[in-house]
């Protein structure tokens, strides 16, 4: 692969957390003011059990949008295509836990979830051979199947470790071909932590950024080397 190509697709942390949020019309009213604060959500749409609002992006992909969708027990914020660094996204995190946190006071985070979307373009122009011949070493024996393979991909499920100095968190990593341009790797890194702990949004940010360094860096260089020419 090629990593100089490497970009972001998309950026996703989730927060489940107690006590439950009340989606009231009071909290409502609150939510909308201070959630306006450094936003420019276009499109809101709030339901006795779970609120939603977004900002479609100007620049970049026409894909490109901002999500933050609440339930009683658990935000989630995204960043679909995104056209701004890890440190932007990183902010707005923060924004956005700050207002639940002054909204609804939620007191314990009951676990942590983060998933980081990578593209980069494979080497041969073709990911499918790249990941079916020179990582996975299949050659012809996919042709048993009698038909042409449109997609390519591989999984790893990387469990939590004990120990103070060792990883506490679950990495489930995909590795695949992209179907809407098959000279493209899609790599997913989705990372959870089930640890439960108080609410402390020093801690949300740190695991994003621990999710994003092993995407952009030890899962990257696996796939460098599982794709090296023997």
């Amino acid at each position: 692969m090629q990593p100089q190509t490497l970009k972001t697709r998309g950026l996703h942390v989730g927060v489940r957390f107690a006590p439950p949020a009340i989606l009231d019309k009071q909290h409502k009213q609150d939510f909308q003011l201070k959630c306006g604060d450094g936003f420019d959500w276009r499109r809101q749409e709030y339901q006795d059990t779970a609120w939603h609002l977004v900002s479609p992006q100007s620049e970049g992909d026409p894909r490109s949008q901002l999500k933050l969708s609440l339930q009683p027990d658990v935000v989630n914020f995204e960043d679909y295509f995104p056209t701004a660094p890890l440190e932007v996204y990183t902010d707005n995190l923060r924004l956005v836990l700050k207002t639940v946190a002054d909204v609804f006071n939620p007191r314990i985070i009951l676990g942590t979830g983060v998933v980081i979307r990578l593209t980069a373009q494979s080497d041969g122009n073709d990911a499918r051979v790249f990941l079916g011949q020179r990582c996975l070493r299949l050659d012809d024996r996919l042709a048993v199947l009698g038909r042409p393979v449109h997609a390519v991909g591989l999984k790893f499920l990387l469990p939590p470790l004990p120990g103070e100095d060792m990883p506490n968190w679950q990495a489930e990593i995909k590795i695949e071909s992209l179907i809407e341009d098959v000279r493209q790797l899609f790599i997913e890194v989705d990372a959870r932590w089930a640890n439960p702990m108080g609410w402390d949004v020093d801690s949300v940010v740190d695991r994003l950024k621990t999710a994003h360094a092993f995407a952009t860096g030890p899962v990257i260089q696996m796939i460098q080397g599982m794709g090296r020419e023997s």
